[in-house]
């Protein structure tokens, strides 16, 4: 699925919404059961019928992708069609992508929704999403974007990341549903939640600047690490002035330069006058050496800089702990006994459970102190 999904990604920008290929098998045959009503034999014929469907489907997606066997996209069209049209909600995603990035078929964007439509009735999330966007765009349909808003919601409370970062937008312009900051963040986070970079950038900037919630620059500097560390250049940009103010985060001239330099490299054009100031701080063989680092990082995927006990994440609870007056040691994001015993003695001092450990709701605990406001 990887590659098909991938292609997709490349003609209408959905990149956003993509992970692994065994994940996207595994949601592709993981369809939540339906209360049976049949007797016996009906049932057992039926749930024959799905799980020779939801191999057939699996076996079409290693197909796309060269998946331990010769790539055949063609061969994996025709596997999945006969399913689309017998209503195999998962096929019919298969085959509106099919269709949508011209592989195995021709391309064909209004085919494309048409399956994606047939999908998405049936609550396949990603169908929604992605029959959304054509409605967003008037690709493949006549553009509507009332009726985007609704499939992004749909799609964004089956849980795709995607949509709900559209979602995020529609609220933040009143696209399809009344305006609402607030509902906008909360929609950005639960998309920046999953690892999507663009939704944990603009999870940082309403924090940054209190829009919609609380002013909380320790909070928006974990949002705009994580989306730094996949490659957002105006998160790097954001996370190298963090480090360079100490607004957030620990003042660390070095840390700022590597993160400015990696922006200024990633065309953040405003990065490079600040990395080079920063630069006349720092001796030449310190510069020379976070030179070195910087030329050399490399962007993450979605899934190292998801949940909540990720670098970032444990930064921004180290740093929380040393403005209470804990100590967890340098905020470096690694956690080791030092910070353990750090949360422990937070967790004894509030009446918590005592865990030594970085959870969700540590940080939301953390977060919500009044020690990040203003």
């Amino acid at each position: 699925m990887l590659a098909l999904m991938a292609a997709l990604a490349a003609c209408t920008q959905v990149q956003d919404t993509l992970r692994s290929a065994n994940e996207q098998i595994h949601e592709l045959t993981g369809s939540s059961p339906k209360q049976n009503t049949n007797t016996p034999a009906q049932s057992n014929a039926a749930n024959t019928a799905i799980s020779a469907a939801d191999a057939d489907v699996k076996r079409a997606v290693r197909l796309m992708d060269g998946d331990g066997v010769p790539r055949d996209p063609a061969r994996a069209v025709a596997i999945v069609r006969p399913h689309a049209e017998a209503g195999h909600a998962e096929a019919q995603f298969v085959l509106g992508l099919a269709y949508g990035s011209g592989q195995g078929i021709r391309k064909d964007s209004v085919s494309a929704v048409a399956w994606y439509r047939r999908a998405a009735a049936q609550d396949q999330a990603h169908a929604q999403f992605l029959l959304g966007l054509a409605l967003l765009r008037g690709n493949g349909t006549a553009k509507d974007t009332n009726q985007a808003t609704e499939w992004f919601d749909k799609s964004a409370r089956g849980g795709n990341a995607g949509a709900q970062y559209q979602l995020a937008i529609a609220y933040a312009r009143g696209q399809g549903v009344q305006q609402d900051i607030a509902v906008s963040t909360q929609w950005f986070e639960r998309a920046g939640e999953q690892g999507h970079a663009e939704a944990q950038y603009m999870a940082g900037e309403a924090y940054q600047i209190g829009r919609g919630v609380p002013e909380n620059r320790a909070w928006a500097t974990r949002w705009f690490t994580k989306a730094a560390s996949q490659g957002v250049a105006n998160g790097q940009y954001m996370t190298g002035m963090a480090f360079a103010a100490g607004s957030g985060a620990p003042q660390d001239l070095a840390l700022a330069y590597r993160w400015l330099w990696i922006a200024a490299d990633r065309g953040s054009e405003k990065a490079g006058p600040y990395r080079d100031r920063i630069g006349d701080r720092l001796t030449k063989d310190r510069r020379a050496q976070v030179r070195a680092a910087a030329q050399s990082w490399k962007p993450v995927g979605a899934a190292a800089a998801t949940g909540f006990d990720d670098g970032p994440s444990i930064a921004f609870a180290q740093h929380a702990l040393t403005k209470l007056g804990f100590d967890p040691g340098i905020a470096d994001g690694k956690f080791g006994p030092k910070t353990s015993g750090a949360v422990k003695a937070y967790e004894s001092a509030n009446g918590l459970p005592v865990t030594g450990e970085i959870s969700r709701a540590l940080l939301i605990r953390l977060k919500d102190d009044p020690i990040h406001a203003g």
